[in-house]
This record gives structure tokens, sequence and C-alpha cells, in this order.
């Protein structure tokens, strides 16, 4: 299967790649210990990235061993998901118990603790499924001796080419207008599943930035806090969105199985009030997250931070990178930086 590769494109995204890989891999065993939730949290960036990372570096790879890949990762992000949200939930809910909180309103959170843990126990068992059938198929292995083929044998290669801004201008510039996109429905609180498809728009900017981000020194980093920022608010927002829509169900699911082992649904009484209390506590944090929103995207349309980032990525080639590569003597064409290969086997 022959194609033209430009190397140095390939080269910067496999070790970008394997970075990521190897964050999984140290991750692995934590998650599977299950005591300490960062590794969770950490594991589910470090996939988010990688995928991310073949979407723009897909044409570096057989389409199979790519898709395979692809789907791999895509496993390990969806059974760790689950459990990362619950964590969440749990630990802010848990929280909001011990800082502030009326002893009437406490047996409607102990109930939903208590329900929320179940549910963390029964996410564990896919995590664990999911993590152990990867590591018996070698996965991640299978994943790092392939990205790394394209890396070995690579110092005296720049990689600073245009072909390579290119690649990056296309990627952040395509990103970026899906996440603008959405910015037309911003100013309704209503929209939840625009704001919420906005925050998925913006976690793909950010992880984009990130990728690109050493082609461009320094001038990139701040709008990665950017996007850091905006995805936590919009998290916010989603997730105060996830109580106010499931809690009242949850109301309902409690009432059938207490009515079910009691025969009647007298002690829901007890629980109400707190869970009750929750619901208009997560609308009011909402509203407060909502209009904190507002404030950063106005703040950073006034700092016209939208086309400060579309002017960056305009950047040509850096010249005096490459000047000083030719000063020292190693061959470099960036218009010839295009080989006749093989793709990985």
């Amino acid at each position: 299967m022959g194609k033209k590769v430009r190397k140095s494109i390939c080269i910067f995204g496999a070790n970008f790649m394997l970075d990521q890989v190897a964050r999984l891999e140290d991750e692995i065993n934590g998650a599977l210990d299950a005591q300490d939730i960062e590794h969770i949290h950490r594991m589910r960036v470090a996939s988010r990235r990688l995928r991310n990372a073949f979407e723009h570096f897909k044409d570096c790879f057989p389409k199979k061993k790519s898709k395979t890949w692809q789907e791999d990762i895509r496993l390990i992000t969806k059974s760790l998901g689950t459990a990362r949200d619950l964590d969440i939930q749990i630990e802010r809910l848990s929280q909001l118990y011990v800082e502030s909180l009326d002893p009437q309103f406490k047996p409607g959170y102990q109930c939903l603790i208590l329900r929320l843990k179940q549910r963390r126990v029964k996410a564990q068992n896919k995590v664990d499924e999911t993590l152990k059938k990867l590591q018996e198929g070698r996965a991640l292995e299978k994943i790092h001796l392939g990205v790394e083929k394209l890396s070995v044998d690579t110092e005296d290669i720049y990689l600073y080419t245009p072909s390579l801004y290119q690649r990056a201008f296309t990627a952040i510039n395509t990103t970026l207008e899906d996440f603008m996109s959405h910015a037309e429905f911003i100013q309704s609180p209503e929209n939840v599943e625009e704001l919420h498809a906005m925050r998925i728009a913006g976690k793909k900017l950010r992880y984009t930035i990130e990728l690109f981000s050493p082609i461009y020194k320094q001038a990139m980093i701040p709008y990665v806090q950017v996007m850091k920022d905006i995805q936590d608010q919009l998290g916010n927002i989603h997730d105060d969105d996830v109580w106010v829509s499931w809690l009242p169900k949850f109301i309902i699911k409690e009432e059938a199985r207490i009515e079910d082992y009691f025969g009647n649904t007298g002690p829901l009484n007890r629980l109400l009030p707190g869970i009750k209390f929750l619901i208009e506590d997560r609308k009011n944090s909402r509203a407060k997250e909502y209009q904190s929103f507002l404030t950063t995207w106005q703040t950073l349309q006034d700092e016209n931070a939208w086309n400060a980032i579309k002017e960056i990525i305009n950047t040509p080639i850096n010249v005096e990178a490459a000047l000083q590569h030719l000063s020292s003597g190693e061959e470099f064409n960036p218009e010839i930086d295009i080989v006749e290969e093989e793709v990985l086997e």
C-alpha cells in the first residue's frame, strides 16, 4: 500500500501520540485498583487526546490498523466516562453534605450518595472488564509499537516544515469554526443541548490547540487556558443540567423501590426535602455558572481572542529556525519533504 507521506507531519504526530500512549500505560494499574479517582481522570484525558490526534494524523497509518486502534481507545474513553462522571457526582454531593447542610436534608443526600456509590461499583466492573480485555489483547502495546515505527531514527529530520504548519492551520481552524458555530445559541439559558454541544466542540478545540502548540512556541499557551476555562464553565452548566433532569426521575424510581420493599411510600417523605432542596440548589448553581460563562465570553469577544488565534495559525514557517537548521550543515528542503514509502504494514 504505497502513498505519499510527509515525514515531518507523521513524526510530529507520532511523538505526541507516543506520549499519550505512555500516559495510558502508566495509569492502567491505578485505574484497575480504583483507590484514587485521579487515575481514572488522567487516563480518560489521555485517551481523548490520543483519539483527537488519530483524527488529525490518520493518513499516517494503515486504515485497518488505525480503525482498530481508534476503536480500542474509544472503548477506554467510554468505559472510563461513566466511572468518572459518577466520581464527580459523589465527590460534589459529599462535599455539599459536609459543608453546610440542614439536618432535615441529610436523609435525602445520604440516599443519593448510597445509590451513586452502588452505580459506581457497577461502573468499575465495566472499567475492569474493558481494561483487562485490552491488556489480554496487548492493545496498548500494539498501538505503542505501531506509532513508534514512525519516530525511529528521526532525530535529524527537521519537523517544522510548511506542510506541518498547513496541517496545524487546517486542524485548528476547522475545530475553531465548529466551536464558534454554536455561539449563536449561548444567549439563551434554555439552549441546554446547544450548550452541551458547544462544550464538546470546545474540548476538541482545546485538545487540537494543545496538540499543535509546540510549533508556535509560547503563543498558543494562553489559549489552551482560555479553552480550559470555557470547558470548565460549560462543564459545570452541563453537570447541573444533568442533576436537574435526573433527580425527578430518581424520585420516581426510589418511590417504586420503597413501595416494593415496605409496602407503602411513607419512608419517601424523609428523603424528599433533601432531594428537592438539591434540585433547587443545582438550578441556582446553574444560573450563576451561566452568567459567569456569559461574562467570560464577552471578555473574550472584547479582547478579539478568536481572531487572535487565527492570526497565530496563519503564521508561516519559522524561517529563523529553518535557517539555524541549515547553518548546522544538515540538509533541509521543505518543498522536498515528501517521501514515497509504504505506510506501516
